[in-house]
């Protein structure tokens, strides 16, 4: 296991290796100042080494230092939001992410 560097652009958290993206969570911000988290991948060879939850907690703190919302809409983004701990980064006109999938359990 390597210890990789996270790195960050504009709408982007990344890992690169020989000048390409192995790993990114992508997100944009939308009208409402909500962080919209709409991909994240992580190369196959890099799985199971906890990095996706690495570049998420970079969205979170993203989130957390703006006071922001975050609107997950990758199924991965949902399932880690889904715990009641990132409860303070719903937004609460959507209510709650629904776990495992890509859609919000209403209000």
């Amino acid at each position: 296991m390597e210890p990789w560097t996270i790195l960050a652009k504009p709408g982007r958290f990344y890992i690169e290796k020989d000048k390409e993206n192995i790993a990114i969570i992508d997100y944009h911000i939308d009208e409402k100042n909500r962080l919209v988290v709409t991909h994240t991948y992580v190369d196959p060879s890099l799985r199971g080494q906890g990095i996706a939850n690495q570049l998420i907690n970079k969205v979170i703190a993203l989130a957390e230092a703006g006071k922001q919302y975050i609107y997950p809409m990758c199924s991965f983004a949902v399932k880690v939001l889904s715990h009641s701990r990132y409860q303070h980064l719903w937004d609460p006109d959507e209510g709650m992410p629904e776990g495992g999938s890509c859609t919000w359990i209403r209000k």
